[in-house]
């Protein structure tokens, strides 16, 4: 069962195409699932849409942080349970627990930062005091956010070893009611672009596949700074920041190329996935030390 307190904010299915090679659930659509969340969540505590249109309060996100921990297939159904966490006088800290109803297991946890132009309105806050819940252990930073991500300018981009994983422009279809990229769509050019980013740490993702062996990512830390629009043109730089003999931690940088303003950056904990057995598999010693070599040199 669900954690008390929690109020339902969003239900679905999985359709076969929101899945990646590894047939689950991509990890893009945990952030869609959040952030439909997020508008019933405040709506139920009395800041929905039209609320806010009427108050003229603008509201965004500043971070996503999500933990993937179980995969969901095809046809999996989703429900999603949610709680603010700590309001303060324009912030919200909204937990949502997206859960597979059939086995009632937690299959992702996704905290959001949410952030509004003006102070929040009394009775707003007062709700949100009322509904907050401790944030789960289970929920909280594992292997993310314990390093300050550097303010890199896209010029200076390749100069630290970051290379290009996605070129393109922003779609009207890709982004909101304002006209802004909407979230999960920035986690959607992370993980299009993962395929370079594996193949310039000399894993051939090809022969991968062929050998029925992929790649996931298990946590997720994006901090959002700068709105992107429709018709923005964007690149997304990348890099290896730190690895083990089973995991590694990327960054990611997503830049507005024609000012290049950096728009959002992102600590990302991917792994190799052995698709038949569904297993974490290890880095042997060449892959190690190839790794070393390709590693970012980013000033502490």
């Amino acid at each position: 069962m669900s954690s008390p307190g929690l109020i339902p904010t969003f239900s679905t299915a999985v359709n076969t195409w929101q899945c990646d090679e590894n047939d689950h659930l991509n990890v893009q659509y945990y952030t869609e699932f959040g952030h439909e969340a997020s508008a019933h969540l405040m709506a139920g505590l009395g800041l929905g849409p039209r609320a806010q249109r009427h108050a003229g309060l603008v509201v965004g996100v500043a971070e996503d942080h999500v933990r993937y921990l179980r995969e969901f297939r095809i046809i999996d159904t989703v429900e999603v349970r949610s709680a603010p966490v700590e309001i303060g006088e324009r912030d919200l800290l909204a937990y949502h627990e997206i859960r597979n109803p059939a086995d009632h297991r937690i299959a992702a946890t996704l905290s959001r930062r949410i952030v509004c132009n003006k102070p929040w309105p009394a009775s707003f806050r007062a709700r949100s005091q009322a509904a907050c819940l401790p944030l789960p252990d289970i929920a909280r930073p594992r292997s993310v956010g314990k390093r300050a991500l550097p303010d890199i300018a896209l010029a200076d981009a390749r100069r630290v070893g970051l290379i290009e994983i996605g070129r393109a422009a922003i779609a009207p279809a890709e982004c909101d009611e304002r006209g802004e990229l909407l979230p999960h769509h920035q986690f959607g050019r992370y993980s299009d672009g993962a395929a370079f980013l594996w193949n310039h740490l000399g894993f051939d993702r090809s022969a991968m596949q062929d050998r029925q062996e992929g790649t996931v990512v298990v946590e997720m830390l994006n901090r959002y700074r700068h709105a992107l629009r429709a018709g923005d043109l964007i690149v997304v730089m990348s890099g290896l920041a730190a690895f083990t003999d089973k995991v590694l931690t990327f960054m990611h940088f997503l830049f507005e190329v024609e000012t290049g303003t950096l728009a959002a950056c992102a600590e990302a904990v991917g792994m190799k996935f052995d698709q038949k057995a569904r297993k974490i598999m290890t880095f042997n010693e060449e892959d190690q030390a190839r790794l070393g070599n390709r590693q970012l040199r980013l000033a502490a």
